[in-house]
């Protein structure tokens, strides 16, 4: 569980942080981490997602839940940045920088 979390967490500051840049990102894990421990406790999280408008922009359908989809689209997204639907170059190496050694995945 502990995991999924990690990773959850980790997908979705990435994602914010190719949305809105990498020191807003930085800015936006440091205001979630409510007790400075540096990391993202459950609590911490489901604050943080819901209070900076990610959730509600990945839930499309508006019922207050993603779906498998949704959290896709809104991963896949952070990535797209110029919404062509498909993650070309120098997109890509954002991918492979976050999920190569030392990147952003690297646990």
């Amino acid at each position: 569980m502990t995991n999924r979390l990690t990773t959850l967490t980790a997908a979705t500051a990435l994602a914010f942080s190719l949305a809105t840049g990498a020191a807003f990102a930085q800015e936006a894990f440091s205001d979630w981490d409510a007790d400075g421990n540096a990391g993202i406790n459950q609590e911490e999280f489901n604050t943080g997602f819901g209070e900076g408008g990610v959730y509600d922009s990945w839930d499309a359908d508006g019922d207050g839940a993603l779906t498998e989809d949704e959290f896709n689209a809104g991963v896949y997204g952070g990535y797209d940045r110029d919404d062509s639907g498909v993650i070309e170059e120098p997109e890509y190496g954002d991918v492979g920088d976050d999920l190569g050694d030392g990147g952003f995945f690297d646990v």
